[in-house]
């Protein structure tokens, strides 16, 4: 251990007497070699290092929006396929009412135009309920047609609206005519 204690003292002791001749060693020995002495001359540039962190932060931004963008299309694509399929199991169902209704009214109109053997107090309440029953239907029946009617009649009227935007674009959306008829309240 005293080899290596002297040879650690011997390396710091000063080579030259002279002040100056020292600090120029030192200048020459802190340069790097010839790659790095380049560098070392040329002044660091805090613009272009700013520059560079902020396209570096760009660009992770862009791709945490771009992941988001994907994670919120497959979330979403996936509530619109469950929306289709609850809309047509829906269409289905009416489909299926449409075709029993329509059954009701045949079997309504078999009953009507049978003959009765020995008519009674029976047959009489029957028939009556029968048509109270076909009247509430109907009614029903009205209600819902004249629902659906206006329904049709909204989307064919956005249908057409839609179309004539497509054609003439922002002139026919931003007329003074349209505007006065879209206007709220």
């Amino acid at each position: 251990m005293d080899t290596f204690d002297q040879s650690k003292k011997k390396k710091s002791l000063p080579k030259f007497d002279n002040f100056l001749e020292a600090f120029k060693d030192t200048s020459a020995s802190a340069k790097a070699p010839a790659g790095k002495a380049a560098m070392a001359d040329k002044p660091f540039d805090f613009e272009s290092f700013l520059n560079q962190q902020e396209n570096r932060v760009r660009q992770q931004e862009r791709q945490r929006f771009e992941q988001t963008q994907h994670e919120v299309q497959v979330v979403y694509s996936s509530k619109r396929q469950q929306e289709k399929l609850e809309i047509e199991s829906l269409q289905i169902k009416i489909k299926q009412l449409a075709k029993e209704v329509g059954g009701v009214m045949v079997e309504a109109e078999k009953t009507a135009f049978q003959m009765v053997v020995s008519p009674g107090v029976y047959h009489k309440n029957f028939f009556k309920r029968l048509i109270s029953l076909l009247e509430i239907a109907r009614r029903s029946v009205h209600d819902s047609r004249t629902c659906l009617q206006l329904t049709n009649l909204r989307n064919q009227a956005k249908s057409i609206y839609w179309s004539s935007v497509k054609k003439s674009g922002t002139s026919f959306m931003l007329s003074s005519d349209r505007t006065v008829a879209t206007q709220a309240g």
